[in-house]
C-alpha cells in the first residue's frame, strides 16, 4: 500500500517441470509479484490461449514434451501473447544456445542454480523496460490521434477555402455582370440611338467605339465564364469538363474526347469545384506544353473511388517522376497531390507514348449534399 492507492502488482508466469526450482522461485517471487505456474511447455500455451497476460514469462529449456525453444516460439508466433518478455532458465552455458534463445525472440538467459538477487534484478529490469515501452506506445497512439485531428482539421480547413474562394470568385463574377456589363450594353444601346439620329459622316467615330464596347463586353464574357462557369452549377462536373475541353484543347487545334457517366452535380461543392479545378489545370499542361495532337479525359465511379484520367499523346516526360515534379517542366503538381491526399485520394502519372494523369478520389469522402 501506498498511502490509500494499492499499487496493482506484475504477473510473471513460471514455466519449469522441476517442483525444487518452481518451490525457489516462487518463495523469492511471492511477495513483490503475482505467480502463475505452469508445469509444461503445453500448459504454458493453454493458460494463454485461455487469456492469461502474465507480465513476464519465466520458461525452462528443458522440459518433457515440447521444450523451452518450441514453447518460446510459439508464444512469439501468437500476436496475442509475442510482446510479453520472456526470460530462459536453463542449467546449459553455451554460447550456440544463447544466440539460438535470443534469435527466436527471449529478451535474457537465468543459469541455474538460480541466484535471488539475480533473479529479481533481471526481472526488474526486463519489466521496467516493458512498461517505458507501452508508456511509448501510448505516447505514440496519442501522437497518431492527435496527427490524425490535425490532419482533419487542415483537411476540413481545405476545403472552407475552396468554398471561400469559389464563392468569391462568384461574387465577382456576379459583380461584374450586374455592374461594368450591364453599364456596356446600356452605353452601347444609347449609342445605336444616337447613331440613328445622325447623318452618316460622323457616324465612323461612333462605329469605332461600337466596335471597343464589343470586343470589351467579350473579355468581360470571357472573364466572368473563366472565374465561374455557370455550366458547372447548371449541368454538373460531366458536362462541365466537355466545355472546358472545347474551350482549352479544341480551341488549340487538339482533338479531345470526354467521356463521363453522368454529370456528377451532386458531389459536394468543395470536391466538384475541386476536380473541375484540376481537370483545367491539366488540360493547360497538354496546350503549354505537351505537344499534343490528340487528349481524352475519362471520369467514371470504380467501386468506391472516382476515377479521372486525363491523356495526352504528346512528347510525355524523358523519365517517371514523383507526384511533386512538373509533368514536361509545366504545372507543378504538389499542391494538386496535397489536396488530393486531405481528400484520401490518390494521383499518379504514367508515361507511355504520351503521359496519364490519374486521380482517385473515395467517393466516401465526397458526401452528397442534402
Amino acid at each position: 500500500m501506498r498511502g490509500d492507492v494499492e499499487v496493482e502488482k506484475a504477473t510473471i508466469l513460471i514455466v519449469d517441470d522441476e517442483k525444487f526450482y518452481l518451490d525457489v522461485l516462487i518463495g523469492i517471487l511471492k511477495t513483490d509479484y503475482r505467480v502463475l505456474v505452469a508445469r509444461s511447455g503445453e500448459e504454458a500455451q493453454g493458460q494463454l490461449q485461455r487469456g492469461s497476460r502474465p507480465d513476464l514469462i519465466l520458461l525452462d529449456l528443458l522440459m518433457p514434451g515440447i521444450d523451452g525453444y518450441e514453447t518460446c516460439r510459439r508464444i512469439k508466433s501468437n500476436p496475442a501473447t509475442s510482446d510479453i518478455p520472456l526470460i530462459f532458465l536453463t542449467s546449459r552455458d553455451d554460447v550456440e544456445g544463447e544466440t539460438l534463445g535470443l534469435g527466436l525472440g527471449a529478451v535474457d538467459y537465468i543459469t541455474k542454480p538460480i541466484s535471488p538477487p539475480t533473479v529479481k534484478a533481471r526481472i526488474q529490469t526486463h519489466l521496467a523496460l516493458r512498461r517505458a515501452q507501452c508508456a511509448l506506445e501510448r505516447q505514440n497512439e496519442v501522437l497518431e490521434e492527435r496527427v490524425k485531428e490535425r490532419t482533419e482539421s487542415l483537411r476540413k480547413v481545405g476545403a472552407e477555402l475552396v468554398l471561400a474562394e469559389e464563392r468569391e470568385r462568384r461574387r465577382i463574377a456576379r459583380e461584374l455582370h450586374d455592374g461594368p456589363t450591364q453599364r456596356l450594353v446600356l452605353s452601347k444601346i444609347n449609342l445605336g440611338r444616337l447613331k440613328s439620329s445622325l447623318e452618316p459622316g460622323p457616324c465612323r467615330g461612333i462605329d469605332d467605339v461600337l466596335d471597343t464596347i464589343d470586343i470589351t463586353l467579350k473579355e468581360l464574357r470571357t472573364l466572368m465564364v473563366q472565374l465561374s462557369p455557370p455550366v458547372l452549377y447548371e449541368l454538373g462536373l460531366g458536362p462541365a469538363v466537355e466545355w472546358l475541353a472545347e474551350n482549352i484543347l479544341g480551341e488549340q487545334g487538339i482533338q479531345f474526347r470526354v467521356d463521363s457517366a453522368e454529370s456528377y452535380d451532386r458531389l459536394k461543392e468543395e470536391t466538384r469545384v475541386f476536380l473541375f479545378r484540376a481537370i483545367r489545370e491539366l488540360m493547360l499542361n497538354i496546350v503549354k506544353h505537351a505537344q499534343a495532337s490528340r487528349s481524352s479525359v475519362s471520369i467514371n465511379t470504380t467501386g468506391n473511388e472516382i476515377l479521372i484520367e486525363v491523356r495526352d499523346d504528346g512528347v510525355g516526360m524523358d523519365y517517371p517522376v514523383e507526384p511533386e515534379a512538373q509533368v514536361n517542366g509545366g504545372f507543378g503538381l504538389f499542391v494538386l497531390r496535397d489536396r488530393i491526399d486531405m481528400l484520401g485520394g490518390k494521383l499518379s502519372i504514367g508515361v507511355n507514348g504520351g503521359t496519364c494523369v490519374t486521380l482517385r478520389v473515395p467517393i466516401g469522402n465526397t458526401e452528397v449534399e442534402a
